[in-house]
């Protein structure tokens, strides 16, 4: 059931009381984290019991917006005390599709580096390179961000915010951290893919109409994820784009663009010079005369 709008603002002065009274580093007291934490392992126990991963998609979506008033409060007024429903959530904002609301859920979290729940085994850098690049390179990026239902309640409505946009910020989020070259290498080639319009790495591009600084910029992007990854799977693209960058700065060769002096000898030769296709066929079809003996 969703919160009526007294009960969000209560939730939201509670979360932030919460943040406020933890400090840097020490995990999160007080009665109202322990009703979030209640709540989350209710919430993941209702996720465990479904199969498939769409629907445990679909569910993440229609859960996070009872979360909204403690992440809130977390961004508002935390101090980076350890807070296992924020980071939890931040991963499942990103299973949802909801990459804005993710990424600034992300921001905090690395301030502060706070550490993911025990479940993940990877660090935040690389879980945020991995999860976003996958969910563009897999076909299944269906982006949402916070709105609100035909009802006026908080809800995830599709995000019409271009895929590169997101990818591009993620990876300025994350530029200097510590993650494994691979994660960063599939960064990379999935916004040079998103920038392309392409998904998986099988399709061809389509690069007629492109700009040729968007050319630059996504070579420039494969060119890197190479860099990182020899088996980034990018070699053809780099170099269909390089064959489209040499087509386009080879200069066309039209008559208006010959030399003058090319053009003035063109005009002085004489016609006769260049037989018509109907002479050339009478002068093949002419047999030689046999010589009188």
């Amino acid at each position: 059931m969703a919160l009526t709008p007294a009960q969000r603002h209560r939730a939201r002065v509670l979360a932030e009381k919460a943040q406020a009274e933890s400090p840097f580093g020490i995990e999160l007291k007080g009665s109202a984290y322990e009703l979030m934490l209640a709540k989350l392992a209710g919430d993941k126990r209702t996720l465990k019991n479904l199969e498939s991963v769409q629907l445990k998609r679909q569910a993440k979506a229609k859960l996070l917006p009872d979360y909204l008033p403690w992440i809130e409060g977390a961004i508002t007024q935390g101090q980076g005390g350890r807070d296992d429903v924020f980071t939890a959530t931040m991963v499942w904002a990103i299973d949802a599709g909801a990459y804005g609301l993710a990424l600034r859920m992300a921001a905090y979290v690395l301030q502060h580096k706070l550490p993911l729940p025990d479940n993940y085994q990877r660090g935040t850098a690389a879980l945020l390179l991995d999860e976003y690049a996958d969910s563009y390179l897999r076909g299944q990026w269906q982006a949402l961000r916070l709105g609100t239902d035909d009802e006026g309640q908080p809800a995830l409505v599709p995000d019409d915010t271009h895929p590169a946009e997101h990818l591009t910020a993620l990876a300025g989020l994350t530029q200097g951290l510590d993650a494994p070259d691979q994660a960063r290498a599939k960064l990379l080639k999935a916004t040079a893919y998103a920038m392309l319009g392409k998904v998986q790495t099988a399709e061809t591009p389509k690069l007629d109409g492109l700009p040729p600084q968007t050319l630059a910029d996504v070579h420039a992007l494969l060119v890197q994820a190479l860099h990182l990854d020899a088996l980034s799977g990018v070699k053809k693209d780099i170099e269909r784009i390089e064959r489209k960058q040499r087509a386009l700065a080879a200069p066309a060769v039209t008559p208006e663009a010959a030399p003058a002096e090319t053009k003035a000898s063109a005009k002085r030769a004489p016609a006769a010079t260049v037989p018509t296709a109907k002479a050339a066929v009478r002068g093949a079809a002419k047999k030689p005369r046999t010589p009188k003996t």
